[in-house]
């Protein structure tokens, strides 16, 4: 029986709670996770990124969106109907093909210190 690895459902990125129990909802809204990109080279530079040597990003580890500037989540389908720009929410947010994470407000500060030699 060939079992699909599932997506894991806390954030990979360092000090972010996000996912864990009393952790999932922020201002009334599920914070929802993205998966690790499956190319190469993009997921490498997720992994330069997020800034975390104590275990590689891999296809089940996972992402949320408060790590990606806002025009990176897609959080509506945009159609042009009789030349109107018409949006409908989608039911679960998307990224965009380029997207990146920029932000770590919770990184520990031994990973964002500058080391003197």
């Amino acid at each position: 029986m060939n079992k699909k690895k599932k997506t894991d459902t806390h954030c990979f990125a360092p000090g972010c709670r996000s996912g864990y129990p009393g952790h999932r909802v922020e201002n009334g809204r599920k914070i929802s996770l993205f998966s690790a990109p499956k190319d190469e080279h993009r997921r490498k530079v997720w992994e330069r990124n997020l800034k975390r040597k104590d275990k590689p990003l891999t296809d089940t580890s996972a992402v949320c969106e408060k790590h990606f500037a806002d025009h990176f989540v897609v959080r509506d389908y945009v159609h042009i109907i009789g030349g109107n720009e018409v949006r409908i929410a989608r039911g679960k947010p998307g990224l965009t093909a380029n997207a990146v994470p920029t932000f770590l407000p919770d990184l520990p500060t031994y990973l964002s210190s500058v080391k003197v030699k």
